[in-house]
């Protein structure tokens, strides 16, 4: 039978030389701190984030028997890192910190409010006293990477990725759908071929590659490091276990499809047009060619946008066929023309052609060129009229699109799609730091259409990263993960429908009831489970309810005056405000920074992400007495967890409606997307809602 016991609370309250001290009463904060229940220790300090501050808080850890350590000083966005490798240098568990922002939030914001910043700073060390009181502390969790990857489609990119990774050591199974090697578009990449070629000679006799022919991807169970996936190869099913996956699918040209007839003879597409070519290299006779146009297909009722490889591929050929036929007429009808940066090769090759006598024409939106049986109209804008350009040959540059099995993959691996149909990686930067790497990488034209410099770049990149990857031998995560607990679960699979990263499945289990059950190196902790759980049977430790619930309860309480237990400040206006750490709360810091001030009633509230705004939670604060409840979110399309801020504005645009219906003004509740380098929308809007919610009617809920 466990004992539960008194937290043993060490508070140290930074003066960050005069930057707090010179407008906060530090010694004040210190006493009020120390009046805490289940503080034991306060102390103020200069710089408790210097190498002194921090032995001594080392000591007092040890000497005092602390078990949660708070620090009262500036941003946690700035220290928190240095003081959780501070107490675990003194055996006490990295969750077992919090840091509470006065400089930011108080001392540099609210320099008309003196007393007012006095008072909330105190509140915040209360609120970060009863944190530590209620949290529990993630577990660490650890897996088995394999040693092999799993790479589909042999491409240029695809083949070199398997080379390289086979050369280090990794086991590699390549899976093309087709019958042959080498992907579809060597046709249009410059000098691809020579290098496909030699690379499938290398792949043929490599002892680490195994090559499935014929074959697709069935099914993948999905986990970090050790992927179950089936493999259809002809009338066999094998099942593969790999560490890594790499997409290398590559694209395609659009199908000419017209509603117009073509004389096939003489109208030809980009890569009928490079084997062409090639016969004509082979045969040595030249080409027996005189007026060629290319066309660069870009309008949106044709395909969309003008990929850099369609438009490379379209110069290396007017290139070509002016050096196998010097006097040809060459000209190329375009409406975009992506050649890359500056510093690319295709300003070279622009100008190349320039200089062979080739003859650019840039068409206009909504007036595509119509090709006739030997003329080609185009409007002129600056004649108004149309013009007829003769023709022995036209060349069709039709846009690339993903491959028809770009969906199934996409489905079976659960990668998002861009509005174009090809495979997204998520976005790594707007994860957060403590995520583990999934394993899955992309390639090339698999994402986005790739000429040779670009596939190859990829690569050698994806490589360097896929064998960082496998060479870990295990992975473990630290990140606070949703624990479920088995005994109250009901198996209604809530979860499992709002869980980014599909992490969460349903088990079967003894008796009428399924189980949710976690896979813990693919929850990113995000919390959204936890919120649509109809009977609280999921936990985020770190930020599970009853943490969040005790800082609320701490911050609607009628303070009294750091230092004067007998005098209680009357009750203003009291705010809280629930700010996602990556968007809103970094803006909060922002506004700090920049010394932008704005009204003191609002307490600020950390959250990992706005998808733990639980309608729960705001009615809490209702309940106990506040006068507005403020949310900060980030933009749509930036949420770090995937889609965590889109249901925050749904969760919240219900509870707004639900909230009129029982005579509370929906107005006290606001939500706001706010960017993370954005403190002076941030103070703004605080200052907004505050005026708003002093107009606005408090009847109780």
């Amino acid at each position: 039978m466990s004992v539960e016991t008194t937290p043993q609370v060490g508070v140290f309250v930074c003066e960050c030389g005069n930057q707090i001290s010179g407008m906060l009463d530090t010694e004040a904060l210190r006493r009020a701190a120390a009046d805490l229940p289940g503080v034991v220790y306060a102390i103020c300090e200069a710089y408790p984030c210097s190498k002194d501050g921090q032995i001594r808080i080392q000591q007092a850890i040890t000497e005092r028997g602390l078990d949660r350590v708070l620090v009262a000083g500036c941003t946690p966005r700035l220290v928190k890192n240095l003081f959780e490798n501070t107490i675990q240098a003194a055996d006490l568990d990295r969750s077992y910190l919090d840091v509470r922002n006065i400089r930011e939030q108080c001392a540099y914001v609210h320099p008309d409010y003196p007393d007012a910043a006095q008072q909330k700073a105190a509140n915040l060390i209360e609120m970060g006293v009863e944190r530590l009181a209620a949290i529990t502390p993630p577990r660490v969790y650890t897996g088995q990477v394999i040693n092999s990857a799993l790479i589909i489609g042999s491409g240029l990119s695809g083949l070199t990725t398997a080379i390289s990774l086979a050369d280090s050591g990794i086991d590699i199974t390549l899976v093309e759908r087709s019958s042959t090697l080498g992907g579809e578009l060597q046709m249009l990449q410059d000098q691809a071929q020579d290098l496909i070629d030699r690379n499938i000679e290398t792949v043929l006799g490599h002892p680490r590659i195994h090559i499935m022919l014929n074959a697709n991807i069935t099914e993948v169970i999905r986990q970090p490091g050790n992927y179950q996936v089936s493999v259809t190869e002809r009338d066999k099913t094998l099942e593969l276990r790999v560490g890594a996956i790499i997409v290398a699918t590559g694209a395609q040209p659009k199908p000419l499809v017209s509603d117009r007839w073509y004389d096939r003879s003489r109208v030809k597409t980009q890569v009928e047009y490079s084997l062409e070519l090639g016969l004509a290299v082979e045969a040595g006779n030249g080409l027996a060619l005189q007026d060629i146009v290319l066309i660069i297909y870009t309008d949106e009722a044709d395909g969309g946008h003008c990929s850099q490889l369609n438009c490379m591929a379209i110069l290396h050929q007017a290139i070509r066929t002016k050096q196998l036929n010097p006097e040809a007429n060459v000209l190329i009808l375009f409406r975009e023309l992506n050649l890359g940066s500056v510093a690319d090769r295709g300003t070279d090759d622009f100008l190349k052609t320039k200089d062979l006598g080739v003859t650019f024409f840039r068409y206009q939106e909504g007036h595509p060129p119509v090709i006739g049986d030997t003329t080609i109209d185009v409007y002129d804008e600056l004649t108004g009229e149309a013009v007829q350009i003769p023709f022995d040959r036209v060349v069709i540059a039709l846009p690339l699109e993903p491959t028809d099995n770009a969906k199934t993959l996409a489905s079976i691996l659960r990668l998002p799609q861009d509005e174009a149909g090809f495979i997204q990686e998520p976005h790594l930067r707007l994860r957060p730091g403590r995520h583990v790497d999934d394993g899955i990488y992309l390639l090339g034209g698999a994402h986005e259409p790739a000429d040779t410099a670009e596939a190859l770049f990829h690569a050698y990149i994806t490589s360097a990263r896929a064998l960082r990857f496998l060479n870990q031998g295990t992975i473990s995560v630290e990140t606070p993960i949703a624990e479920i607990e088995a005994d109250y679960c009901t198996g209604c699979g809530n979860c499992v429908q709002v869980c980014p990263m599909s992490a969460i499945n349903l088990e079967k289990r003894d008796g009428v009831l399924s189980l949710s059950e976690v896979n813990v190196l693919r929850c990113i902790g995000c919390g959204n489970c936890v919120v649509v759980c109809p009977v609280k049977a999921i936990t985020l430790p770190g930020w599970n309810d009853a943490a969040i619930l005790a800082q609320i309860s701490a911050a609607l309480k009628l303070s009294r005056t750091p230092g004067e237990q007998d005098e209680v400040t009357k009750p203003g206006t009291r705010v809280v405000a629930l700010a996602c750490e990556w968007s809103a709360y970094a803006a909060a810091d922002m506004a700090g920074v920049r010394r932008i001030d704005y009204p003191p009633e609002a307490r600020i509230i950390r959250m990992n992400c706005s998808a733990r705004f639980d309608p729960n939670l705001i009615l809490w604060a209702f309940l106990n007495g506040a006068d507005g409840v403020f949310l900060g979110a980030c933009h749509p399309g930036e949420c770090h967890y995937g889609t965590g801020n889109l249901y925050a504005k749904e969760r919240i645009e219900v509870l707004k409606k639900q909230l009129a219906e029982r005579g509370l003004d929906p107005n006290r509740l606001h939500l706001e997307f706010l960017s993370g380098d954005d403190g002076d929308k941030f103070a703004q809007s605080i200052f907004d809602f505050v005026q708003a919610v002093k107009s606005t009617d408090r009847q109780a809920v």
